[in-house]
């Protein structure tokens, strides 16, 4: 039971988004980490949240939100385009409709 209790902590934090198992992959919390991702909500809209890392955990992002399926696709691959380019991102943390995370379930 201890053993249980003692590992809980690490399988949740492997499941914060943003937050990766590899410790060399891009990370939100990294200033300068670029990141765009999507989440699916539960009307089967999508969300896109983009930012740039300011080294806290939970850095600011924007949203867009009630996106369908075609325009967020366009969405994240505009944001995709201009974290290629941007000087800025140091490192870019993607995830596409394809790795969405599922829609949180409602009681």
């Amino acid at each position: 039971m201890t053993r249980l209790f003692l590992l809980a902590p690490l399988l949740l934090s492997a499941c914060v988004e943003g937050m990766t198992a590899d410790p060399a992959a891009p990370r939100m919390s990294q200033a300068g980490t670029c990141f765009a991702f999507v989440t699916a909500q539960a009307d089967g809209t999508y969300t896109l949240t983009t930012g740039i890392g300011d080294g806290t955990k939970t850095p600011v992002g924007q949203q867009k939100t009630g996106l369908s399926a075609a325009a967020v696709d366009a969405a994240f691959a505009q944001e995709n385009k201009i974290m290629q380019i941007n000087p800025e991102c140091l490192a870019i943390y993607a995830k596409d409709r394809s790795q969405a995370a599922p829609a949180a379930p409602t009681a």
